[in-house]
């Protein structure tokens, strides 16, 4: 840490982040050492990033049991296209009142709207930049039929609202439940002005819906489907009352 500050050029950062999980380290070790570097100065709090629901569950607790520093950040994927957290990880971010700060809210430029259906992406974007990393994710989202649907209803929802496809999806997930704020990638300074508006961009009731529903993960029933959800509201009542509802 010392190093990563002498290459910073200060003393200090408000925000001290795991960059990952690390399987190798005790994570009582781990903590301890941000423990010890925001008692030193070097940091003000200290946040993860990449960790899965237990893994962030099983920091925060440790560190309330040993008395240390306990994580006030969680950076994780999340977009309209990536909502897989939904199921553990912004949960328990709630329960832990740990903030959300979303990387890659336009899904590596997905949502941008610069990209069609059927056509090879431009070499200055970097879907069509030729590494065998960006290739893996554009093929991963450009392959789904529900990320080209997503993609409309976000073309629609900026055509009607004079803004900026990238402005709507920044939009949807800097409101999400605990989200601080989403992370800007901007590559240029005219990409982060057509950006930053929408720090003041709330979408309504029904354009929220719209996204929300076109964007929906499709798990299997259970535990995260609708079943899933169902009983988990349940502590008392049967598993039988919950199919009689679904069938509803």
């Amino acid at each position: 840490m010392n190093a990563s500050l002498r290459r910073l050029g200060h003393d200090n950062v408000d925000l001290y982040q795991l960059h990952g999980w690390d399987p190798l380290t005790p994570i009582e070790e781990t903590l301890t050492f941000l423990d010890d570097a925001v008692h030193a100065g070097k940091t003000h709090h200290i946040g993860l990033s990449n960790f899965t629901g237990w893994q962030m569950q099983l920091a925060s607790s440790t560190a309330k049991a040993l008395g240390l520093q306990v994580p006030v950040t969680l950076q994780p994927q999340y977009s309209p296209l990536s909502r897989e957290i939904e199921y553990e990880i912004i949960p328990a971010a709630l329960h832990n009142n740990i903030g959300p700060l979303p990387w890659s809210p336009l899904a590596a430029g997905f949502l941008s709207g610069k990209f069609h259906k059927g056509q090879k992406p431009a070499s200055d974007t970097r879907a069509g930049s030729g590494t065998a990393r960006n290739d893996h994710i554009y093929a991963d989202y450009a392959g789904k039929d529900q990320n080209w649907a997503t993609l409309d209803v976000v073309r629609d929802i900026a055509a009607q609202l004079d803004v900026t496809p990238s402005q709507v999806a920044y939009s949807w997930v800097g409101n999400r439940p605990g989200v601080i704020a989403p992370i800007i990638g901007a590559k240029t300074i005219t990409q982060l002005e057509q950006n930053l508006p929408a720090g003041d961009l709330i979408l309504d009731a029904d354009a929220t819906a719209q996204l929300d529903d076109v964007s929906a993960p499709t798990p299997n029933d259970y535990p995260y489907g609708p079943f899933g959800e169902k009983q988990r509201g349940r502590y008392v009542d049967s598993s039988e009352q919950v199919i009689v509802e679904l069938g509803q």
